[in-house]
């Protein structure tokens, strides 16, 4: 309120014949309160990973074939042709001519023979492996030694 703005009861005078006032006088007052958060930093965490390498040994089993071809001679006439035939683990291929005599004589000139071995052997390689470690480390405060975190296990 202002000076200005004085409250006066209705019947009452500024002053009256006795001298005193019936003038009253009111205060108001009115209180604000300002929040704010400032930020300031108390520690710090910091998580790394870690590739760890490692060279282990892994056993496997190689398997080779080998394969023998030896032409065996027969020279001996046949009155006709064979397909090719097998014989335990030997391929038989006869090979024929027509030679000639007195008359045409079909003749089994040779038979190749095609044999298949598998042998297999144990051998060990080294190979790389990786692994992945995460790190997670604390500090206290804003220059404090990096150390594990104990709760990031």
């Amino acid at each position: 309120m202002s000076a200005d703005d004085k409250p006066t009861t209705p019947n009452a005078t500024n002053a009256d014949s006795s001298g005193t006032s019936d003038e009253l006088r009111l205060s108001a007052v009115q209180e604000e309160l300002s929040v704010d958060v400032k930020r300031t930093e108390t520690g710090a965490v910091r998580v790394r990973k870690v590739v760890h390498e490692e060279m282990q040994p892994v056993s496997m089993r190689l398997s080779a074939e080998e394969v023998e071809v030896r032409r065996v001679a027969v020279n001996r006439p046949v009155e006709e042709r064979a397909e090719p035939r097998r014989e335990g683990d030997t391929l038989i291929i006869p090979v024929y001519e027509y030679v000639p005599v007195v008359r045409m004589q079909l003749t089994l000139k040779e038979e190749v023979h095609v044999t298949t071995r598998e042998t297999q052997q144990d051998v060990v390689h080294q190979v790389l492996l990786n692994s992945e470690e995460l790190v997670v480390e604390r500090r206290e405060g804003t220059s404090g030694k990096w150390k594990p975190d104990p709760d990031a296990g």
